[in-house]
């Protein structure tokens, strides 16, 4: 028998933690092996609780993506106007969250998520990093320079970005996440796109 549960307001369930038990199922048996009825068993939650805070499997890899999303929405807003290469990219919106994995817990959570990327490509189709593809392209389309549509530019820089992290979680050992990424897309670009901080349209006509 169940134990009587303590009165007042329920203990609400923690999807950090119900995320990480479904990676670890999705790990083991494969994503599409594994049934949204598996997790909140495993996870110890009910179905509707599951689906109220994920309402689809893929929503469980991504979790936290809500967040990226918001973070990058400010980082563009910030940079109206500026011209960025690929370099300035990655500086303005993906090291702040290549940095903190180097933590050794978050790192390894997302190696873990990062090899069942590579297993299951199709996650990489999820509505939210579409959304930031969107906002890294809108930002891209103030560049003068470039005739390349900036959505090909932005889908090409996330691309490239996530096969430099898969390969480190893979075989990374002794790199830091944003020391492959680096790695990776300096390989691909002319040196000053990528190590350079391109400089602002006030800094430039200052310069003058």
């Amino acid at each position: 028998m169940q134990t009587a549960s303590k009165r007042g307001r329920p203990q609400e369930a923690d999807p950090r933690r119900i995320a990480r038990i479904a990676l670890g199922l999705f790990q083991r048996n494969g994503f599409d092996r594994v049934t949204m009825g598996e997790i909140a068993e495993a996870a110890s939650v009910s179905r509707r609780t599951l689906f109220r805070l994920f309402p689809s499997k893929s929503d469980l890899v991504w979790d936290g993506l809500d967040d990226v999303r918001a973070v990058v929405q400010q980082r563009a807003a910030s940079l109206a106007g500026a011209e960025l290469g690929v370099g300035g990219v990655l500086r303005e919106f993906a090291e702040p969250f290549l940095r903190s994995l180097d933590d050794p817990e978050a790192a390894a959570m997302a190696r873990q998520r990062l090899r069942l990327l590579a297993d299951a490509p199709a996650l990489l189709n999820h509505p939210t990093l579409r959304e930031i593809e969107a906002v890294i392209a809108t930002t891209l389309a103030t560049r003068a320079s470039s005739d390349t549509p900036p959505p090909l530019v932005a889908r090409t820089l996330i691309a490239a970005t996530f096969a430099a992290l898969m390969w480190w979680a893979e075989h990374g050992e002794g790199l830091s996440a944003l020391e492959a990424t680096r790695a990776a897309l300096r390989a691909l670009a002319p040196a000053d796109e990528t190590d350079a901080p391109t400089p602002s349209p006030t800094t430039r006509s200052s310069a003058r």
